[in-house]
C-alpha cells in the first residue's frame, strides 16, 4: 500500500503541475484553432482508445467494471469531446441540442464511471432476448448514445425550457462537483482495495475535471463562451486526463496477458505431465499383458499333473517367481530399471524361454558364453518379454530362434527371429515408430518403440533386419554393451 500511496502523490503533483504549466503557458502562448482542434481530437481517439482496450480486456478477463469503463470512455471520446469543441453559435437552437446532448453524455459518462467503483449486476436476465447475454461496453455506449440523442431531441422540442436547464449554473455546478467525487472515490477506493488501475483511472477523471474547470467558475459566459473557450488548458488536461485513463486499462491489459500466459504454460505442463501420464500407463499396462501371457502357461503347467518328471519344476517356479517379482517392480512409483546394473543373459534368457515354452511356442535358445551386459535385468527382461510376445500374438505356431553372441569386445548381440509371415520391405524402421502397427493387428504399437528406447538409454541399438528372401520370418537384432571392468569391480560376484 505504501507503494500506492507514493505513486498516487506522484500522479497528484503530476496534473496539478501540468494544469499550472498550461495555464501559465496559455497566456504567453496563442495557438491557432487548427492547433486547439488537433488537440481535442487527440483527446477524443486517446478516450475511445482506451474504451476499446478496456473492452477487450474485459471480454477476456470477464471483469465487469472494465465494461463500464469501455462505455465510458467511448461516449466521452465519441460524443462530449466532440460536442464541447463544437463551433457551432451561441443563440441557435443547434447549439441548444449539442449542449444538451453533451450534459447527457457527461453525466452518463460519470454515472458509468461510478459504476465501475460500485460493481452492479442485474440479478436477473433483461426480458429483451438481445440483452440477455453478460453485459458489454459496447452496450453500454449504444443506450448511453440513444439517452443523450434522446435529450437532444426533447431540446429540439422544447428550445425554451431546455435554454433554461443548460444555461443554470446549478447544473453546472453539480456536474463538476459529482465528477469529482466520483474522482476522489475511485482513488480512495483503489488505495483500500490496492487497485492500481482505480488510482490511475481516479486521477485521469481529476485531469479532465479540470479541463473542463474554466466553464465551471465562469458564470453567465458558461454558455456565451466560444467553443474553443481555453485554448491550452482544456484540451491539454483532457489529452492528460484520457491518457492516465489508458495507461490504467493498459496495466490491467498486461497483467491480464502475463496471466493468460502463464495459464498457458502450467496448461502446457499439465498437457504434456498428462500425455507423459497417459504413455507410462499405456507402457505398463502393455508389459503386463505380454508378462501375464507368458505366466498364464506357466501356471497351467504348474497345476498340471506330471508323472513322468518331463517339467523341470523347480525351474519353472523360479522363472515364475522372477516374473511375479519384475511385474511387481513394475508397478512400482519408483521403478526405473537402477536396481541392478548389470545382468547375466544365460540365466535371464533360459527363464524366459522356459516360460514362453510353457505357454506353447517352440522355441531354441542358444547362448555363447555366459555374457553379463551393462543394463538392468528388469530392463533386459522387459525388452526380451516384449520381443517374444510379439513372435507369438503377430506368428502364431511359428518356429522361434534366440541366439546370443560377441559382435565385438564390448558388445554382445541377442537376435530373435521366427519363421512367420514377417513384415513388407523396407518397413523395418516404420514399424519400431511408436503407433505404428500392422493392418490386422489389435495391439497398440508400442512395444518395439518402448524395446528401442530402453535399449538406447543404456547405451546399445535394437534394430529389424532386413527380410530375406531365402529365409523368410521376421528377425530383431538387440546389441547391448558388456559389462566394463569398472563395473566388475564394483559388483563382486556378478
Amino acid at each position: 500500500m505504501r507503494r500506492l500511496v507514493v505513486e498516487s502523490a506522484v500522479l497528484l503533483a503530476l496534473v496539478i503541475a501540468s494544469a499550472f504549466t498550461l495555464s501559465a503557458l496559455e497566456s504567453q502562448l496563442s495557438l491557432a484553432s487548427g492547433a486547439v482542434a488537433t488537440m481535442a481530437m487527440l483527446a477524443a481517439a486517446t478516450s475511445v482508445a482506451a474504451g476499446f482496450a478496456a473492452e477487450m480486456v474485459a471480454r477476456l478477463s470477464e471483469q465487469s467494471s472494465l465494461r463500464r469503463i469501455a462505455a465510458a470512455m467511448m461516449l466521452y471520446g465519441m460524443v462530449v469531446v466532440p460536442t464541447t469543441a463544437s463551433g457551432l453559435a451561441a443563440t441557435t437552437l443547434d447549439t441548444i441540442v449539442v449542449i444538451a446532448i453533451r450534459h447527457t453524455a457527461t453525466l452518463l459518462t460519470i454515472t458509468l464511471l461510478l459504476l465501475a467503483v460500485v460493481p452492479f449486476d442485474r440479478p436477473h436476465p433483461w426480458p429483451i432476448r438481445p440483452f440477455r447475454n453478460p453485459a458489454t461496453g459496447l452496450r453500454g455506449l449504444l443506450v448511453a448514445a440513444v439517452c443523450s440523442l434522446a435529450s437532444g431531441g426533447l431540446a429540439a422540442a422544447f428550445p425554451e425550457a431546455a435554454y433554461l436547464v443548460v444555461r443554470s449554473p446549478i447544473l453546472f455546478s453539480c456536474t463538476a462537483l459529482l465528477w469529482l467525487n466520483v474522482a476522489l472515490t475511485c482513488l480512495v477506493i483503489g488505495v483500500l482495495r490496492r487497485n492500481r488501475m482505480l488510482v490511475w483511472l481516479s486521477f485521469g477523471q481529476l485531469a479532465i475535471v479540470l479541463a473542463h474547470a474554466p466553464r465551471f467558475w465562469s458564470g453567465d459566459s458558461l454558455f456565451y463562451a466560444p467553443p474553443l473557450y481555453s485554448p491550452l488548458l482544456a484540451p491539454g488536461m483532457r489529452v492528460l486526463g484520457t491518457t492516465l485513463v489508458l495507461l490504467a486499462v493498459l496495466q490491467v491489459a498486461y497483467r491480464t496477458y502475463q496471466r493468460f500466459h502463464l495459464d498457458q504454460e502450467r496448461l502446457a505442463k499439465a498437457e504434456a505431465e498428462a500425455v507423459e501420464a497417459r504413455q507410462r500407463l499405456s507402457t505398463q499396462a502393455h508389459e503386463l499383458r505380454n508378462a501375464l501371457a507368458g505366466l498364464d502357461g506357466a501356471a497351467q503347467v504348474l497345476a498340471m499333473d506330471d508323472p513322468e518328471g518331463k517339467v523341470d519344476r523347480a525351474a519353472l517356479r523360479a522363472a515364475l517367481s522372477a516374473e511375479l517379482n519384475r511385474m511387481r517392480a513394475m508397478l512400482s512409483p519408483q521403478s526405473e530399471h537402477t536396481r541392478n546394473d548389470t545382468t547375466r543373459l544365460r540365466s535371464l534368457l533360459k527363464q524366459l524361454v522356459l516360460i514362453r515354452r510353457s505357454n506353447g511356442t517352440a522355441i531354441d535358445l542358444t547362448v555363447d558364453g555366459d555374457p553379463v551386459v551393462a543394463m538392468p535385468q528388469d530392463a533386459v527382461a522387459q525388452v526380451i518379454t516384449n520381443i517374444l510376445a510379439n513372435c507369438e500374438r503377430h506368428a502364431p505356431g511359428a518356429h522361434v530362434w534366440v541366439e546370443t553372441y560377441r559382435i565385438s569386445d564390448t558388445m554382445v548381440r541377442v537376435r530373435i527371429h521366427d519363421d512367420g509371415p514377417g513384415i513388407p520391405p523396407g518397413q523395418e524402421q516404420e514399424v519400431i515408430r511408436r503407433g505404428v502397427k500392422g493392418s490386422g493387428s489389435v495391439g497398440e504399437g508400442i512395444g518395439l518403440a518402448v524395446c528401442q528406447e530402453l535399449v538406447t538409454r543404456h547405451g546399445g541399438r535394437l534394430q529389424i533386419a532386413p527380410a530375406d528372401p531365402e529365409r523368410p520370418g521376421f528377425t530383431v537384432l538387440i546389441d547391448l554393451p558388456l559389462r566394463s571392468r569398472a563395473q566388475q569391480s564394483s559388483t563382486p560376484g556378478v
